[in-house]
């Protein structure tokens, strides 16, 4: 009886370690990588085409809003010059309120128009992101990643032998807030250049961007 027990005991130990081993190895394959998010949103084509096409598709009423902004100031110069008193020339008083009217329209203009620019611009960039995302989880899976982490985006908030693109771009902290808010928010701390696909997600994102607008131009 006893030595069933031993049996027993030994076969469970040795499950055990089997199963041990096997989590060691499962862990041991694990695959991690990076990707500068930044850095990718910066070199993706699609970034600047979009920039283009906002500008040309808001470029008339933002320049006929400042047209009547700088009539405007000029309107607003001759009433300031002007030597009447206003409660006894009621020509001046009349001019003065239809000053104020149209100094509220270009006013209600313009954010009408910052309101469209905006929703425009919230629809392009969510078109924007979704492929970024598409292409990081297209170049995980065929790198076989288990996980990729967005990389740090300051440089002086990773260890000094971390790989530094030379395209990306430096900005100083503006306070000591602000450096220990990037520090802060660093997901990743330190990476080896053999497991970031940042350059690998900007060829993916851009072959495909080229692809669609050959097939759009054709």
């Amino acid at each position: 009886m006893k030595l069933g027990r031993t049996v027993l005991g030994c076969i469970c130990v040795t499950l055990l370690l089997a199963s041990a081993v096997q989590q060691a190895r499962a862990e041991e394959t694990k695959r991690i990588a990076v990707v500068n998010v930044a850095r990718v949103f910066n070199a993706y084509q699609k970034v600047q085409d979009v920039q283009k096409k906002m500008e040309q598709l808001f470029e008339a009423d933002k320049t006929a809003i400042e047209k009547e902004g700088r009539d405007l100031k000029k309107k607003e110069d001759e009433l300031r010059l002007n030597p009447n008193d206003p409660r006894k020339d009621m020509g001046l008083f009349k001019q003065i309120q239809e000053f104020e009217l149209h100094k509220m329209q270009v006013q209600l203009k313009y954010d009408e128009l910052a309101q469209r620019v905006e929703e425009r611009r919230k629809t392009e960039m969510k078109s924007v992101l979704n492929d970024i995302k598409s292409a990081i989880r297209a170049v995980g899976t065929a790198e076989k990643f288990d996980l990729i982490l967005r990389a740090p985006e300051f440089d002086e908030d990773f260890d000094e032998k971390a790989v530094k693109s030379a395209d990306d771009k430096k900005e100083e902290p503006r306070s000591a807030a602000d450096l220990v808010r990037r520090f802060r928010e660093n997901p990743v701390m330190y990476f080896n250049q053999a497991v970031e696909v940042t350059d690998k997600v900007i060829a993916k994102l851009n072959d495909d961007y080229k692809n669609v607008v050959n097939k759009d131009s054709k």
